[in-house]
């Protein structure tokens, strides 16, 4: 069985499994990581893939806003390595917690998900904190 899976008006995925179930979960997961068809904070449909690397070498992937700047981050799960978007409080490492305070109270009002669908505006961390 083969399935094309759109992601935006410009993306589309191939899929080929022997059974139901096996297609079914890659079209899950394709719709899960590359369906971003516009901005959670803006509505903006100009959004982009983004890796970095940081200093360490480590990848760092995102979906980024070209309008207002917001993004995406994408974390791996620990055993497969597959990516998801972190539209959750609980999948922020402790570090983007802190970058995020903000956030926590409306994550606690909606069953830890993240306001904006995850999107959200960087705001570096002051030395101090």
């Amino acid at each position: 069985m083969k399935a094309r899976i759109k992601a935006t008006d410009s993306l589309w995925f191939e899929a080929e499994e022997e059974f139901e179930d096996e297609l079914f979960k890659q079209i899950a997961r394709t719709q899960e990581v590359f369906y971003q068809p516009e901005c959670g904070a803006c509505a903006s449909p100009e959004v982009k893939f983004i890796c970095r690397l940081d200093t360490s070498g480590n990848d760092w992937l995102e979906v980024s806003c070209q309008v207002c700047r917001a993004k995406l981050v994408f974390g791996r799960t620990k055993k497969g390595g597959k990516i998801f978007p972190k539209i959750r409080w609980d999948q922020l490492s402790e570090k983007q917690q802190q970058q995020r305070a903000n956030e926590k109270s409306y994550a606690d009002k909606h069953k830890g998900y993240l306001p904006d669908k995850g999107w959200y505006v960087y705001k570096p961390l002051n030395k101090g904190d």
